[in-house]
């Protein structure tokens, strides 16, 4: 990609599939303009379908004419969902290392990425936006440790597998040790101890690596950051490349407050 045409990301920072595109972007060393659309109810800007038809966040748009981020020019490639945008940065950045060379490791990471969705991703649900204990959410993550490499990376070296998964692991560890979620208080610290056993070696050794990776850790903020200045029509304009993501803002979602229902945003 031609860094002369225009890429803006329009994200939120409580979104793990956000936090994907993130990494992402990082991995491939790009500079986007960053647009934040408020996700809570009623405040999603009407405008934001010209930019995401099902007006969903992650989503890109590139090329075209200059334009304010609530106008996008209408010929500018407009792009959603997670997993397409990672794919099209790995297409037009072949050195950024997202998509392995080797067509046997693609396939192994394209297979990761599918089978993690029901074993990492439905863990991360059920424990923290549905209170489930974790006696039922071990055998999820003991699936999910089976299907990584034996050592390095998802499939060894790193690929678009780890930028997929990396943001659910990262707040499977953080959040629950600082109690964060729908789960009875003390289940995090638990869930922790669980993990430190022998059986779940391969799997903490993987959560280290990623938190080892920049792209990783610097697009976790645990340290609260000052608040961007709010707006009436949905958006928050931030400097390229940064993201809020901090604990404050996961202990007083809807999504993983305790004594509230999962229908937030």
């Amino acid at each position: 990609m031609s860094q002369d045409k225009q890429l803006t990301f329009y994200t939120s920072p409580y979104s793990p599939y956000c936090h994907r595109v993130h990494i992402a972007l990082e991995e491939a060393k790009v500079k986007a303009a960053t647009c934040e659309i408020d996700l809570k109810p009623g405040c999603k800007p009407a405008w934001f379908t010209k930019v995401s038809p099902t007006g969903t966040v992650p989503a890109f748009t590139y090329g075209g004419s200059p334009a304010a981020f609530e106008q996008p020019a209408a010929e500018a490639l407009k792009l959603s969902e997670s997993i397409v945008l990672i794919e099209f940065l790995a297409d037009v950045f072949p050195d950024s290392g997202l998509r392995p060379r080797d067509a046997e490791l693609r396939a192994r990471a394209r297979l990761f990425i599918t089978l993690s969705h029901d074993t990492l991703h439905h863990a991360f649900r059920g424990f923290f936006f549905r209170g489930e204990r974790i006696d039922t959410i071990l055998p999820a993550l003991e699936a999910f440790q089976a299907l990584l490499a034996p050592s390095g990376f998802a499939v060894g070296p790193w690929s678009m597998a780890d930028a997929v998964v990396a943001p659910m692991i990262v707040r499977f560890m953080r959040l629950a040790r600082h109690e964060i979620g729908k789960y009875p208080m003390g289940e995090g610290k638990r869930l922790l101890r669980a993990l430190g056993e022998p059986k779940f070696a391969r799997l903490m050794q993987y959560y280290q690596h990623l938190w080892d990776r920049p792209s990783v850790r610097d697009t976790w903020d645990e340290v609260c950051s000052s608040p961007a200045p709010s707006r009436t029509d949905g958006l928050t304009r931030l400097p390229a490349g940064s993201q809020h993501v901090n604990v404050k803002m996961w202990r007083i979602h809807p999504n993983v407050t305790r004594n509230t229902s999962t229908g937030g945003y």
